[in-house]
């Protein structure tokens, strides 16, 4: 009587069946929204992330092939990225083991991680922070002849109208005038009165000036955002805070975390002194990216989430790095 049960035989792997007729080649197949634990780390090495989604592929270049090894490329995800800090010779040494993996079926390899860096940043006039989130993407390409990285990075930002801000600036000169003119008019009716009191003093004019009754008109500001796509010059891993300061300094109006009421006073400062056109923000961005050491070329979309209207404003711009 024969021993021989199910469970002793093997499994099937349909993958490796092969098709008499040749196939088209397939751009990129495996998976995407893997969720790890990834430890992004800033320049000083503190903790900028925890946690990615992933998306990872590879080519399909065989011609009789009928599909990859996907489970590969799951468990070399985990075993090189999971519960990792992230350093670039583990991704060089990933992206190598993806195409290896596949045993002659695969030429290329793609991985993008998608994660939030959660970046601590001051208030700008007192001792207070608070932590702003930044959503990034980093896209690694391998295939025999080339590696390519590529990052993309959301910074969040405020911006004033110019024109909305002279028209407010319009009516405020307007009701002034008119406030004084009239108190001028007043004073006249009364004779005997010195020249000097017929004049409004700057103690009374600055009082007007902080009053309600100045409130005429504001400038509207609406939340932005600046999206950057840098084609990154090497394997090293970007300096993310370093792009993100960047940023922030070349627009003058990062959105603030935790703030007292100094700080909002000179938020309003800054938003005065930095007023912005959409067309403003890609020109500004576009002179703080040509230069910059870690990328060859560089895209920058900006997006006013317009106050005013109800639909938004953009502009694009780009261009290589000069050194």
């Amino acid at each position: 009587m024969s021993s021989f049960t199910y469970r002793d035989t093997v499994l099937p792997d349909v993958t490796t069946e092969q098709s008499t007729a040749q196939v088209p080649a397939i751009d990129s197949v495996g998976m995407q929204g893997i969720a790890i634990p990834l430890h992004v780390l800033g320049k000083r090495g503190e903790r900028l992330s925890s946690q990615a989604k992933v998306d990872i592929t590879v080519s399909l270049d065989h011609p009789n092939a009928k599909g990859i090894h996907m489970s590969r490329l799951y468990n070399l995800l985990q075993q090189y990225l999971s519960n990792k800090d992230l350093h670039k010779s583990a991704l060089t040494t990933l992206m190598n083991a993806l195409i290896e993996s596949q045993d002659g079926l695969s030429k290329s390899a793609q991985l993008n991680l998608h994660f939030d860096l959660t970046v601590s940043r001051p208030a700008l006039i007192s001792k207070t922070s608070g932590y702003q989130s930044y959503p990034t993407s980093l896209c690694v390409m391998r295939s025999s002849e080339h590696y390519k990285a590529q990052l993309k990075l959301r910074v969040p930002y405020s911006s004033t109208c110019p024109c909305s801000a002279s028209l407010s600036r319009k009516a405020l000169a307007e009701a002034f005038v008119k406030q004084f003119e009239s108190k001028q008019f007043e004073s006249k009716q009364f004779a005997g009165m010195q020249p000097e009191e017929q004049q409004p003093t700057i103690e009374e004019m600055g009082a007007w000036l902080a009053s309600k009754e100045a409130s005429i008109a504001t400038a509207h500001a609406q939340r932005s955002f600046a999206d950057i796509t840098l084609d990154l010059a090497n394997k090293d891993i970007p300096d993310f805070i370093g792009i993100i300061d960047l940023v922030e300094n070349a627009l003058g109006t990062p959105l603030q975390t935790a703030v007292k009421r100094e700080d909002e006073q000179a938020f309003a400062k800054r938003n005065a002194e930095n007023l912005m056109f959409v067309e403003d923000s890609v020109r500004r961005l576009h002179a703080a990216f040509s230069t910059y050491y870690q990328a060859t070329y560089f895209r920058v979309k900006v997006e006013h989430q317009e106050s005013l209207h109800a639909h938004d404003a953009i502009a694009e711009i780009s261009g290589p790095v000069h050194r």
